[in-house]
């Protein structure tokens, strides 16, 4: 990152930035045809270049877990377990949501109740996944005292380790699909969000669609397929990462 230069800059924005590579994204009381005028309007000048839009080329991402810690004057420490997990096409992309849900979402979640409420381990604890085209990552994390490091640390290796060992309940694989959706419904309450979360769908290539087919699949996912995503993707070694003040020189 330190190496970029505004050139680099500069030549990415001149190659990628142009309309055939676009998606706009209108939301609100407009008419189709009033919608395609304003466009017209301000884009309408911007020519497509000659030159074929290229395709990024991304390289693949290597599974290589591995240990962090960076020393930092800090109050707290910070912990983070990360595991490499599925994009959005993959057919465990809606289990892992809901298991993200399940995990760290809000003050009923499983992370929240096992570290902070019963055990006084976090400042803050919590989870996510978010929702890439290619490879995603499934993360859990927490804000702990720093003598704490060691023992919340584990605490987070626990949890995902009891979605590896056992499926969720189907009252508690409900909670999680409620709280998604619920949260999911609240996320589309004012024009730009909608505007956002469509355009997003587009860029994706999922279509408009999605946002229908998103809601149903959610509904229809079983503790068994959950349960499979948490095999397949939790069932492993996971990056970590800490950071917070040295406790060895204290």
């Amino acid at each position: 990152m330190a190496q970029l230069s505004r050139a680099d800059l500069q030549t990415f924005h001149q190659t990628y930035f142009r309309p055939d590579n676009l998606v706009l994204s209108i939301a609100g009381r407009i008419t189709p045809d009033l919608a395609a005028e304003m466009v017209q309007r301000v884009f309408g000048d911007w020519a497509i270049p000659e030159t074929t839009l290229p395709q990024l080329e991304v390289p693949a991402i290597k599974t290589n877990p591995q240990t962090a810690t960076t020393a930092r004057p800090t109050q707290q420490s910070v912990i983070m377990l990360g595991y490499l997990a599925s994009a959005v096409y993959d057919p465990d992309y809606l289990a892992l949501k809901l298991l993200s849900t399940y995990l760290g979402n809000g003050l009923s979640s499983r992370l929240f109740v096992e570290l902070r409420e019963k055990r006084g381990l976090a400042y803050d604890v919590s989870a996510f996944y978010p929702t890439r085209l290619d490879e995603s990552q499934f993360v859990v994390y927490i804000g702990t005292a720093p003598e704490n490091t060691e023992i919340a640390t584990e605490g987070l290796r626990t949890e995902i380790e009891r979605l590896v060992a056992a499926p969720l309940s189907e009252n508690e694989l409900q909670i999680a699909k409620n709280k998604l959706l619920g949260q999911y419904a609240l996320g589309k309450q004012t024009n730009g969000q909608l505007a956002q979360i469509y355009g997003w769908y587009e860029i994706l290539g999922l279509g408009l669609e999605f946002d229908t087919l998103f809601q149903t699949a959610i509904a229809q996912v079983t503790p068994e397929q959950a349960h499979g995503a948490a095999c397949r993707y939790l069932d492993r070694e996971p990056y970590l990462s800490v950071i917070g003040p040295d406790l060895k020189n204290e």
